[in-house]
């Protein structure tokens, strides 16, 4: 039998920060590796902002996941 832990309003925004991370990280890597663009066309347009692309959106990834474990850690347990 697992805890259940209640999904607060705040962990669903950290939930679309990564995402939105995630999303960036994979625009930057993919120009880097194949020079194509994965959504917006032009973003990224240099080996620069791809790079910058990569390091932000795995900055966001990990601080919107520490976000989402610090509120795990208080969230109290869902009554069975």
């Amino acid at each position: 039998m697992g805890i259940r832990r209640r999904v607060t309003l705040k962990m669903l925004i950290y939930a679309l920060f990564d995402a939105l991370g995630m999303l960036i990280f994979a625009s930057g890597a993919m120009w880097l590796f194949w020079q194509r663009p994965l959504l917006i066309n032009g973003f990224p347009d240099s080996a620069p902002m791809a790079l910058l692309a990569v390091v932000c959106g795995g900055a966001l990834m990990v601080w919107s996941v520490a976000g989402i474990l610090r509120e795990l850690i208080v969230t109290p347990d869902h009554d069975r």
